[in-house]
Formats: structure tokens, C-alpha cells, sequence
């Protein structure tokens, strides 16, 4: 029996319009969807418009090509499933942790909470501030200052909807001064936690730029207040600031695969 598209449901026809877009990213503009999906000009147009609509998709506005869109993005790099994603950014924190004398690690966003994927740590007594798994407050953690601070303001808004603790007396909790802190953290290119986690414990983090513009994840390097943020400070972040760049590249190719 011959294949009649007319069967297809509203989200089936949604559905094959992302599978268009993500094979051929920033190439397909509105004629070419709807002439590769065997569907109407203006029923192509339709769908497109509410894929955008739903940050599924972006593109269209004067002609604009399309492609996957931010809330997409996020889904398929939040997947449960981080083994690559460990086996990818494993050797660069060892060798972040082995040159800086720190604890290392990768964080990522999934929905708006933020999570260690990986690390690596000389010092056995800081590992456990760095445990895959282990969630980053919002308003304290450096890393999560890296990831949440580049978000759209609704993800932002449910970010800061948690409860926030005052952790040390360092801690700051008040909604407008964490807004501050996140505009000093793109200002700067990076994050500072220091001892808002921990009283004596500092860290530093630098955002994961996407080749789309999208933070998902943030490089970070913890240990001693005092140690951390000395001497050594700026040529800490610079080393954060190259590795960021490195898994920027490798992290991205990486969930397409996945992702596939």
C-alpha cells in the first residue's frame, strides 16, 4: 500500500520538519522544507512558525535559513546518557588538574539545574566538593554562576525559584544581586564562587561556548581560598578559558554523534 502523508498526525509532520532541519542546518530556507516534505507552501510555513515559536527551531525572519533551535539543543545535551561525554572530556580536565594542581571539572545544564559530568582531582580531600552528580546552587557555585548567567530569563527565572540557602556567610541570596553577579560573569568571560560554598573554599569557572551560541556546560577548577585565588589567578582562568574553547568544539561534535 502506497505511503499517504495525509495520515500523518500534527506531530508527526512536526516531527519530519526537525528531522529536515537537522540534516541540512542553516541551509533549507522555506521553499526547500516544503518542497523536501512533499507539503503545502503555506502548511510548511505553518509548522515552521510554530517550531520557532516553541525554540524547537529558528530561522525564517527575511528569508533566514532554518535550524535547530535552543530548547532542542538543551534536550538532546541533557540526555541521562553522559558516557560520551565523560570519555571526551576526561583527559582534558586530567590534564587541567595535572598542570594547575586543582580540582577539575565539567558541568552541564539539564532543564535548569545544574550538574557535575565529570572530574578530576589530585588532592583526594577536594573530590568530593566535585562528585559526578552532585548539583551546583545557582546563586553560589561558580560553575553554575557560568552556565545559568548566558540563559534565557524564564529558564533563569525557574533557576532562582529554588530554595536558595545561605551556605556560608559569604552566601548571598538576594535575587538582585545574583542578577548582578551573573551580568559580572558575562562582563568578565568567567565565575568566581569564593567561599559562598564553602568557608576557605574557592572556585572558578569559565562558560562552554557553543559553535549556536548556547552555554550548556562550564569548566571549573576549585581548592584552597587563599591558594586559588593568589599568584596564580589569571593564569588559572586563562588555562579554564582554552580548555572551555577545546570542549567547546569536541562537545559539540560529540552530541551530533550522540545524538544520531
Amino acid at each position: 500500500m502506497a505511503y499517504d502523508k495525509d495520515q500523518d498526525g500534527p506531530l508527526e509532520r512536526y516531527l519530519r520538519l526537525l528531522e529536515l532541519i537537522a540534516a541540512f542546518p542553516d541551509r533549507l530556507a522555506l521553499a526547500d522544507v516544503a518542497t523536501l516534505s512533499d507539503l503545502p507552501k503555506t502548511t510548511a510555513h505553518r509548522l515552521l512558525k510554530g517550531l520557532v515559536k516553541a525554540d524547537l527551531a529558528i530561522g525564517g525572519q527575511g528569508g533566514r535559513a532554518y535550524s535547530i533551535g535552543p530548547r532542542l539543543s538543551r534536550i538532546l545535551h541533557a540526555t541521562a546518557d553522559t558516557g560520551w561525554l565523560e570519555t571526551i572530556a576526561r583527559p582534558i580536565l586530567s590534564n587541567l588538574a595535572e598542570v594547575s594542581g586543582e580540582a577539575c571539572y565539567l558541568t552541564k545544564l539539564v532543564d535548569s539545574r545544574v550538574f557535575v559530568a565529570a572530574s578530576e582531582a589530585p588532592e583526594v580531600r577536594w573530590r568530593s566538593y566535585v562528585q559526578p552528580g552532585h548539583e551546583m546552587p545557582p546563586h553560589a557555585a561558580a560553575s553554575a554562576k557560568a552556565i545559568i548567567a548566558y540563559q534565557p530569563e524564564d529558564l533563569v527565572a525557574r533557576a532562582l525559584s529554588a530554595d536558595l540557602p545561605k551556605l556560608t556567610a559569604n552566601t548571598c541570596n538576594d535575587p538582585e544581586w545574583i542578577h548582578e553577579e551573573y551580568a559580572r560573569v558575562r562582563e568578565r568571560g568567567h565565575a568566581t564562587c569564593i567561599g559562598e560554598v564553602d568557608e576557605g573554599l574557592a572556585a572558578i569557572a569559565a562558560p562552554v561556548l557553543q559553535r549556536d551560541g548556547l552555554v550548556l556546560y562550564a569548566v571549573g577548577m576549585s581548592g584552597p581560598l587563599q591558594r586559588l585565588m593568589g599568584n596564580n589567578l589569571e593564569q588559572n582562568i586563562s588555562a579554564l578559558s582554552e580548555c572551555a574553547a577545546l570542549l567547546a568544539r569536541k562537545l559539540s561534535f560529540g552530541a551530533k554523534l550522540a545524538s544520531a
